[in-house]
């Protein structure tokens, strides 16, 4: 029996396989679908979208178990959408090591071994494709997905997986699109409509509309309704119209080479093309008066050319030259990399070897005076103005060419084109055709200016925007580029308008000037790796100024004019523009938003550098939007303004939404403050908590995040209309929040694979956090709680509320039921907190769980703040705890951890494994106890800590516990039959 008063996501979500996916999707980068269109923060992965979506459509029924395998079927993560996903063959060897001895005798030849595996020559294509699908279906799903392509890659299931689905469900569908139209007509009574009022990228919106969904996409940032309008219309549009789209991109590009090399400024005397310019500030030293540039770096490029810049001093105009050196040795590379001028953000003069800080060169004047933003100290650096796109003679910071990158084009013997680079210092050619720039752009600037192909807008004072005025005087978007960078991105602006006949082929034209003004700015780092390159502006949330940049010439555009479109053809009915959320009149079944949340990005101050170039474009193309980011009304900063705007915006969607409609709010899972705050939110705008899901994926990343590991979990929170009139007392919530928590973890165990594991503890957390929601915002009013006091009071308020503290119970309740398998609960009762970690944290591994969230969500529920040093390795994706082995003596009563019965008894180990004996490890554990009669008391627990340990012993992936594991097994026997 089908019950469409509840959906899937409600009751139960595979929150492991979505992450799974999630990850891969991410790791795609330029690969994903959207994200050659445009730069945007936080995009959420297309496989978390249509997995909620799915799970908020699909009905349960009496067998929960059967309902998990049609989703999981619907999303082609089941055994056979695996193998119909398998893009790549096994290798030979692999399939070898797969097959049992009787197997490898029927297919192999009688001198095949693990490292040189021959088939039988009489095997045939067809037994080796049917060996493949045997050895793939032996992988685990983590091993499978190697081969795999995305789930979105599948054009549609086969005959017999929609014939098990619609038997399931009483549909007769036969393509996802129908059967969202099916089961949408039985829960709603029509095609579902789906919204998001904060679309930013356009990854909810787009995934929508490929399901089949009517769609509603609004953000209040016109640079994020243009690319959700993108996704939908030029991410969904035809094949046929996508190289429409192509050969317009083709036809502007052409058209620019073809002015540009009219004009002369890239090619040299031999016929050369510059590609690439490199560009530096420098300054007066304070203390003997020289010019010195301000390099961070010597080094050009590693790799095939190992080039460097050398600094040659001219004693006569007290400046240096800059020398261009390729070809030099690795001890000359390694040299070069100590000769900088600019070190910990000082001049370093290399003629009087004077360190000087940068904010002294700026002459910062700190006037003690606390000011609204950061970046706000007033300097002497000149403020540019609207007319400057060129630094001056007398400014503290002047700029200078010092390097070219030129391609030269020769032929190879078989008459192909070859290119060689060569990085050189500029001579007076070099500099005449810099001058001719200037002349063409200065020609230029004005109509560029008032036609909109060029920025003419003023920077706003902001959080980011300060910066770019504070370290460099820049006060308009268009002081952030230098004169080849305005001529050449404007030229491809002025030929995109004159060329399109179409909004689409304005758009695409758009989003090209868009990737220029992030590829080719002087705020783009110049990589000087193994493949040297200009970088992106936005390679992470920020606008870092630079001291010295890369440029592009046109042949550099290449790689950034002609993007990747990845497109699905879209034929739902969908609707797009820039509004306040608070304004929005459109009705939609489900709403699915991402919010912004506690300043983490803040998108209206860096999306204004895009908007300075597509205001007037905008204009054009969409003459019903507005053109400016409205950053007073965007949702930003913390406290009682931040939560009065989400209220009147989540009130709002909850009006546009039928009462049998359901919400989704995605965030970062932070700490239970912010959970408590959030949940206040929502339950101040007439919604409650149904459930709750945590999607982790997470990447080795650098730039502002830290430490180089990115930590990335989303939680989905499932929302309904509040109903109920009730009012709860205080006193009555922790028993009915007690069994909730325990219903739902009995539940997620009843469901879970236990060959392939869904849940984690981390997951068991989250549910113990939905579950006091659940329960709290059932009633309308819980007594003594003010929940607008609560609002209004700061998050790093030291105080905790009654919500969090209720939260934190239902955590408690869940790590005292959650006691692990084969462990005695009076023995899980006495032990610490550090060791219910340590416990808990080896069944993580156990499970093949190797995500730094989960063991930050694991020491978050047991209160365990100091935990980096049990761990051997602390990587994304590949965190382990330390063995017995691998701790040895450290740490022993240094702290709680330290001083534990666990702690003691893998010194025990240890000892065993180094003596070769369970005497040591027997003898150690009595000297430590039975100086106080403790021995006897503790060794029951004692046998259950090494019992737990001596698990290991068996499993494949845990290896580095496996001797540890023999040894805990023998030393448990030893300790309990000591005595008899």
């Amino acid at each position: 029996m089908l019950d469409y008063s509840k959906s899937f996501i409600e009751t139960q979500f595979p929150v492991s396989k979505v992450s799974k996916e999630s990850y891969k999707e991410r790791k795609a980068v330029q690969g994903q679908t959207l994200t050659g269109l445009g730069k945007w923060w936080g995009r959420k992965p297309l496989i978390l979208v249509r997995a909620t979506i799915l799970g908020i459509l699909l009905p349960v029924s009496d067998n929960p178990k059967k309902d998990r395998e049609v989703f999981l079927k619907l999303l082609t993560m089941d055994d056979e959408g695996l193998l119909l996903r398998k893009s790549k063959n096994l290798s030979t060897k692999d399939v070898f090591r797969l097959l049992t001895n009787k197997e490898k005798e029927k297919y192999f030849s009688a001198s095949s071994t693990d490292e040189k595996p021959i088939f039988k020559k009489e095997i045939t294509k067809a037994e080796k494709l049917s060996l493949q699908e045997l050895s793939f279906n032996r992988l685990s799903y983590d091993e499978k997905m190697m081969y795999c392509d995305r789930p979105e890659h599948v054009a549609n299931l086969n005959k017999k997986a929609w014939m098990e689905i619609n038997s399931h469900l009483g549909t007769s569908a036969s393509s996802i699109k129908e059967l969202v139209k099916e089961i949408g007509g039985k829960r709603y009574g029509h095609t579902p409509k789906i919204g998001d009022c904060f679309a930013g990228g356009g990854s909810i919106p787009f995934e929508a509309a490929r399901l089949g969904t009517d769609v509603y996409a609004s953000d209040l940032n016109p640079v994020a309704s243009l690319l959700t309008w993108a996704s939908l219309n030029i991410a969904g549009t035809s094949d046929e119209e996508v190289k429409t789209l192509v050969e317009f991109q083709k036809k502007v590009f052409e058209e620019a080479n073809k002015i540009i090399l009219s004009w002369g400024i890239e090619e040299n005397e031999r016929g050369w093309r510059g590609n690439a310019y490199l560009y530096c500030n420098e300054t007066t030293c304070p203390e003997c008066d020289y010019s010195v540039p301000l390099l961070p770096t010597m080094i050009i490029g590693r790799g095939p050319t190992n080039t460097i810049a050398k600094l040659v001093k001219e004693p006569l105009e007290k400046a240096f030259n800059i020398k261009i050196v390729e070809n030099v040795s690795k001890e000359e590379l390694k040299q070069s990399e100590k000769n900088v001028t600019l070190f910990d953000y000082s001049l370093k003069c290399p003629n009087c070897n004077k360190l000087t800080p940068i904010p002294s060169i700026r002459k910062d004047m700190d006037d003690g005076v606390t000011r609204e933003y950061r970046y706000n100290t007033p300097n002497q650096l000149r403020k540019w103005g609207i007319n400057d796109f060129k630094n001056l003679e007398t400014d503290i910071y002047k700029e200078r060419l010092y390097c070219i990158r030129y391609e030269e084009v020769v032929k190879n013997s078989n008459g192909e084109d070859r290119i060689i680079r060569h990085f050189v210092e500029p001579d007076e050619k070099d500099l005449e055709r810099e001058y001719k720039v200037d002349q063409l752009l200065r020609e230029r600037f004005t109509k560029w200016r008032e036609l909109g192909y060029i920025p003419s807008t003023l920077i706003e004072k902001g959080w980011n925007t300060n910066q770019l005025t504070y370290e460099k005087g820049w006060t308009y978007w268009s002081n952030l580029y230098n004169p080849r960078q305005l001529l050449v991105t404007g030229l491809l602006m002025e030929l995109t308008d004159k060329l399109a006949e179409n909004n689409k082929q304005r758009v695409i034209g758009l989003l090209g000037v868009n990737k220029s003004a992030d590829w080719n700015s002087k705020l783009s780092m110049w990589d000087n790796g193994k493949s040297p390159s200009v970088k992106n502006v936005f390679y992470n949330q920020s606008l870092n100024t630079l001291f010295n940049y890369g440029c592009r010439g046109l042949t550099l555009y290449k790689t950034i004019w002609f993007y990747n479109i990845n497109n699905f053809k879209i034929d739902s009915h969908t609707l797009v523009n820039p509004l306040n959320a608070t304004e929005i009149k459109e009705k939609c079944d489900i709403w699915i938003t991402d919010p912004p949340y506690a300043d983490a990005v803040h998108y209206h101050e860096l999306t204004e550098l895009f908007l300075s170039w597509d205001k007037t474009m905008i204009e054009k193309i969409f003459p019903e939007w507005y053109s400016d980011t409205k950053r007073v009304l965007a949702v930003q900063g913390v406290g009682e303004s931040f939560n009065k705007k989400m209220i009147d915006i989540y009130k709002n969607l909850a009006s546009n939404m039928p009462d049998n409609g359901t919400q989704v709010v995605m965030f970062t899972h932070q700490d239970v403050k912010v959970w408590a705050e959030l949940a206040m939110i929502l339950w101040s705008s007439g919604l409650r908590v149904i459930s709750a899901w945590n999607i982790a994926t997470e990447t080795e990343s650098g730039g502002l995040k830290d430490g180089g590991n990115y930590v990335k979990g989303t939680v989905l929170l499932v929302l309904k209309k509040q109903t109920s009139n009730d009012i709860a007392f205080q006193d009555e919530l922790y028993r009915k929040i007690k069994k909730e928590v325990q219903f739902q973890i009995d539940s997620m165990r009843e469901l879970d694979d236990k060959e392939d594991p869904n849940f984690t503890d981390a997951d068991y957390l989250l549910a113990s956090y939905a579950s006091s929601l659940k329960v709290l915002t059932a009633y309308k009013e819980i007594e003594g709680i003010d929940v607008q006091y609560e609002l209004s009071k700061p998050r790093n308020s030291n105080e905790e509320s009654p919500i969090e503290a209720l939260i934190n119970k239902a955590v408690k309740i869940a790590y005292d039921y959650l006691i692990p398998d084969g462990v005695d609960s009076l023995v899980w009762r006495d032990l610490l907190p550090e060791e219910r970690f340590f416990i808990r944290g080896l069944e993580l591994e156990m499970g093949n769980v190797h995500q730094i969230s989960a063991y930050q969500e694991l020491a978050r529920g047991f209160g365990v703040g100091d935990y980096q040093d049990m761990f051997e390795n602390f990587k994304a994706n590949s965190v382990r705890l330390k063995t017995a082995s691998e701790y040895k003596v450290k740490g022993i009563d240094r702290d709680a951890f330290g001083s534990s019965l666990m702690r003691h008894a893998l010194m025990a180990i240890y000892q065993c494994v180094k003596a070769e004996s369970t005497a040591e490890g027997k003898n150690y554990l009595k000297a430590k106890y039975d100086q106080n009669n403790e021995y006897w008391d503790k060794r029951s627990a004692i046998i259950e800590i090494l019992g737990f340990i001596s698990r290991f012993e068996n499993i494949t992936h845990m290896g580095h516990w496996h001797q540890d594991a023999y040894y805990a097994r023998l030393l448990r026997e030893a300790v309990r039959n000591d005595g008899i």
